[in-house]
């Protein structure tokens, strides 16, 4: 498997800085790892480049209206990028979804936030730093278990010599992209070819990631003779 290091190198030669046969200096390498690690940052908020959801199976603590999540949070999990519109949570062996609340604004327009109930209704993120913010509605009663579905983040490397482990299609991405990074890094023209590769390679990314959404109609709606209008819904 390759690591940090074979694919540093890589981009460096797509750019011609390095030679077939060369090996960046000590500082290049960390420069270049350090710019890896940015690209890596980049696509992390790109729904488009995440390519798993993290299921965590959290208890959630009776009358909390709120929990904080992330490295010292309430609950000590890798802060969550943004979640997933399938969060929900498990009653009596029985699934409720919950809806998301989108916006601060949309959760503040919540008039009580005191009441409770054994059914909750809506969550909200707060993407607080270093940990985030968990708002529920109404106030669980009960002890809650919550299946929280959220982004996985790309995995920052730690190391050159960190062996890379990422699904099909990710390796070709991040060389050609960070061969553009390196290009300003290095102060040489990155050449069209590799910035054309770059390109491509991200959109396979995107519609490998990206689920295509389909309109249905019953096909009761058509009638023999008879137009279908999507206004009217006649």
């Amino acid at each position: 498997m390759a690591t940090a290091l074979d694919l540093i190198k890589r981009s460096l030669r797509l750019i011609h800085v390095l030679d077939a046969d060369e090996t960046p200096t000590a500082a290049e390498a960390q420069d270049a790892l350090a710019a890896l690690n940015d690209v890596l940052d980049s696509l992390t908020i790109d729904r488009s480049y995440v390519y798993n959801i993290r299921e965590d199976t959290l208890s959630w603590p009776s009358g909390s209206q709120s929990r904080t999540i992330g490295p010292t949070g309430d609950f000590t999990l890798t802060r969550p990028v943004r979640l997933a519109n399938s969060t929900f949570y498990t009653d009596n062996a029985i699934d409720y979804v919950l809806n998301i609340a989108a916006t601060r604004r949309a959760y503040t327009a919540i008039a009580d936030k005191a009441v409770q109930s054994n059914h909750p209704q809506h969550i909200f993120y707060e993407p607080t730093f270093p940990d985030g913010t968990l708002y529920i509605w109404p106030t669980p009663n009960a002890t809650l278990e919550l299946n929280l579905h959220s982004w996985q983040q790309l995995t920052q490397i730690a190391a050159l010599t960190t062996t890379l482990s990422f699904p099909p299609g990710y390796k070709h991405a991040l060389t050609t992209s960070l061969a553009e990074e390196l290009g300003a890094e290095f102060g040489v023209a990155v050449p069209p070819e590799v910035t054309k590769a770059a390109f491509k390679a991200r959109q396979r990314l995107k519609s490998m990631n990206t689920p295509v959404m389909r309109s249905q109609v019953e096909v009761g709606y058509f009638r023999t003779g008879h137009g279908f209008n999507v206004f009217s819904g006649d």
